[in-house]
């Protein structure tokens, strides 16, 4: 079966989009080309062939979490690959004058070694972010050591040789794809990580700081290293969710890609209304200025193949990430209208990350208030405030709460 997204980084490009992403599938590093974030090219290789130094500490040519970015007329491919369940792990550098390759490595960036204590960094799920005057850092990092930061000089490697800090989990805590982006309207740094099992109940939980160095604290003013798990650090952008609405199922083919008119499904096609293991984003920033979270799922109820989400990000008059609860292929988002009185609404709680199921409520129960855009409504004992679009046929809305839990509608 074969499985295009998991990981996924997406690139605009002039005339379409570049996605990278874990493909275990196809040896080096490769890419895929699209025109509408739907139909994919085949696989592509990027890094032609494996580094001597990755091949000699993790003997592998499988690479997991690639990270793109560009620095002048300079494209810099982060790439990492791990021997599986240690951390025996390396982070490379390959630079090209082409996105699409190919690239040339330019060596290894950060190394961790295998300890049987699993108390230090793991030098794989790469991102690169530049602070206010335009230097870079580099976040690694995983389950164990957790989520480092580390300085870059201005060729893409450590100015300082160390594991960088800590600014995330730690102690074990389940977490991983740390990626970090600077807000600039509310001058403050993002930190998207991804927690769970990535094959049942993997999610996104979201904090700001400040600094780019941290500290992180979501909405309850928890900090990202808070090792107490009643806690939960970290408000709660996306999960497993099913609206259990006819017409919002979503179809796969063999090949995990959604199934649309213009291009026959390969049998048998799968089809499900339920979406778990939301998880591992990056973000697409659009060449209209809009920004998208971009993760990768799996359907409710079996091991199916991970495919990839695409859903807009937007932000609270008070600076805080808000996911839109459809995806993009549903349409742009527009000014909704008359709202609908019967809505199925999914409570994306902090403490319960399987998949929610949404519940049957009409607006007069929630004592909805609407400004324009701006939605308020009361349910689940609690205060709730945000967006509300229509998109396509759908009309929907993304809430947040003071203490940073989501709530998702659909318009019945």
């Amino acid at each position: 079966m074969f499985a295009p997204f998991h990981d996924p980084t997406i690139i605009a490009l002039e005339n379409g989009y570049l996605g990278l992403s874990t493909d275990l599938g196809h040896h080096n590093v490769t890419g895929r080309t699209s025109c509408d974030l739907q139909a994919w090219s085949e696989p592509f290789s990027l890094l032609p062939e494996t580094p001597d130094s990755v091949r000699r500490h993790v003997g592998t040519d499988h690479f997991w979490a690639p990270e793109l970015v560009r620095r002048g007329d300079v494209w810099r491919l982060y790439c990492c690959a791990s021997r599986p369940g240690k951390t025996c792990s390396v982070i490379g550098l390959a630079e090209s004058a082409d996105p699409c390759g190919p690239y040339t490595y330019r060596g290894d960036v950060v190394v961790s070694q295998h300890s049987d204590t699993f108390t230090q960094a793991n030098a794989i799920d790469p991102c690169v972010c530049a602070d206010r005057d335009g230097k870079d850092w580099l976040v690694y990092g995983s389950f164990f050591g957790g989520i480092r930061i580390l300085p870059l000089n201005a060729e893409g490697f450590p100015e300082e040789y160390h594991e960088g800090k800590l600014i995330a989990g730690g102690g074990h805590q389940a977490i991983e794809g740390g990626y970090l982006w600077y807000h600039a309207p509310s001058d403050r740094f993002v930190l998207f990580t991804s927690w769970g099992d990535l094959g049942r109940d993997y999610h996104i939980r979201v904090a700001y700081s400040k600094e780019i160095t941290g500290p992180y604290e979501d909405s309850q003013g928890f900090v990202m290293t808070d090792p107490d798990p009643i806690h939960h650090p970290g408000d709660k952008l996306c999960g497993g969710y099913n609206f259990d609405i006819p017409g919002l199922e979503t179809a796969l083919d063999l090949r995990g890609m959604p199934v649309r008119p213009d291009r026959p499904p390969m049998p048998p096609e799968l089809t499900f209304s339920g979406v778990k293991a939301t998880g591992h984003n990056s973000l697409l920033h659009e060449r209209d200025g809009s920004v998208w979270v971009v993760h990768h799922a799996r359907p409710e109820g079996r091991m199916g193949p991970p495919f990839l989400q695409v859903r807009q990000l937007l932000m609270a008059a008070d600076g805080r990430a808000m996911a839109w609860p459809l995806p993009r292929e549903y349409g742009p988002l527009e000014t909704a209208g008359e709202l609908p009185e019967r809505w199925r609404m999914v409570y994306l709680s902090r403490c319960n990350s399987d998949v929610v199921y949404g519940r049957p409520v009409t607006l007069a129960q929630t004592e909805a208030q609407r400004e324009g855009d701006v939605i308020r409504m009361k349910l689940f004992c609690k205060d709730w405030e945000g967006l509300v679009y229509r998109q396509g046929s759908r009309i929907a809305c993304t809430l947040l709460s003071k203490d940073g839990e989501t709530l998702w509608g659909v318009g019945e």
